[in-house]
């Protein structure tokens, strides 16, 4: 069973191990990533999802288990951007990745944008094959990243937590 709910603040902390397996797998795509002496992930946005309005982090649960993950931010008003994206190797397959995907753009009415590097293709493949499901889709390329727009037409738009 499938399942996707907002990570509430308590399990914020359980969240981080997987968040930073995320940014290690993207680190060999994105020299921007870095790390600290001990060799964790730097990521100066982490706690802003539970502190600030307007961020969204969402979990992934395929069979009582974590499968992924998704930060999810309003940048202006009914404009989202997904920052954050990932599902752990082993639920890439049976489309799980472009249901979380879906699911996640069904809570919120307006535009979403998302970005990749170029060089990460498997990212780039995903992204591709996600904005087929809307009507209204298209994508951009500047420098080294891949930047793709979807609109949603459902209402209401996601409520604030």
């Amino acid at each position: 069973m499938k399942s996707i709910q907002l990570v509430s603040a308590n399990d914020k902390e359980k969240l981080k191990k997987y968040f930073f397996d995320y940014l290690v797998e993207l680190s060999r795509f994105d020299p921007t990533v870095i790390f600290d002496e001990q060799g964790m992930p730097i990521y100066n946005w982490y706690d802003r999802y539970w502190e600030e309005r307007g961020r969204y982090p969402f979990l992934l649960n395929i069979d009582n288990r974590f499968a992924g993950l998704a930060f999810v931010r309003e940048s202006e008003p009914q404009h989202y951007e997904i920052a954050e994206f990932y599902v752990v190797p082993e639920f890439r397959k049976d489309n799980n990745a472009i249901d979380f995907a879906v699911r996640i753009t069904s809570l919120f009415c307006g535009k979403f944008s998302f970005s990749a590097r170029s060089e990460n293709l498997r990212a780039v493949r995903f992204w591709d094959k996600f904005v087929e499901k809307f009507a209204h889709s298209g994508s951009s390329t500047y420098g080294n990243y891949k930047t793709w727009f979807v609109t949603t037409d459902n209402s209401p738009s996601f409520g604030e937590r």
